[in-house]
């Protein structure tokens, strides 16, 4: 009886610590701890805005689809390292995480299975002369178990700005 006391206790500490937000365990591969077996199907998500951004711009994106309770987002360029900043639109649902530096990845704040999020709008600014391709990559978590592990992308172009 205290073994099962003691697994339910460590389970609800788990739950609660992925309510506020993807752990730094997840920075790296963008995998929430949660134990489950991965999604491979198609996932019901995707990414709308813009394909392209100037350089001394920030651009605006929306994570949507069916509901969610989690996600972690990031940018990545073509040697698959985070790239740029994230800048919080929803103050209530959202907040950054340093992975590799200051506010590189996105992620969920106050997850509630009663309240699930239908979209996400955020903004991301990229590096200061940096010009390229970059893939936005997230992990998006319908509930507990069932999540999609980098399956949601979307590439963007950087373009230097035009000097005068």
């Amino acid at each position: 009886m205290f073994r099962l006391l003691l697994i339910a206790a460590c389970l609800a500490v788990s739950a609660h610590a992925y309510s506020e937000g993807a752990p730094k365990a997840a920075c790296r591969d963008l995998t929430p701890q949660h134990g489950a077996e991965l999604q491979t199907k198609k996932p019901p998500y995707s990414f709308s805005g813009p394909s392209h951004v100037r350089g001394d711009q920030k651009l605006t994106l929306t994570l949507g689809g069916d509901d969610f309770l989690g996600f972690i987002i990031q940018a990545r360029d073509g040697q698959n390292r985070v790239v740029g900043k994230f800048q919080v639109v929803d103050t209530q649902h959202s907040q950054t995480l340093d992975c590799s530096g200051p506010q590189d990845t996105l992620t969920h704040l106050k997850a509630t299975k009663g309240s699930p999020l239908s979209g996400l709008t955020f903004d991301w600014i990229p590096p200061a002369g940096y010009k390229g391709n970059v893939k936005f990559m997230a992990t998006v978590v319908q509930t507990g178990f069932v999540y999609w592990v980098g399956r949601v992308t979307k590439d963007i172009d950087v373009e230097l700005m035009e000097s005068l």
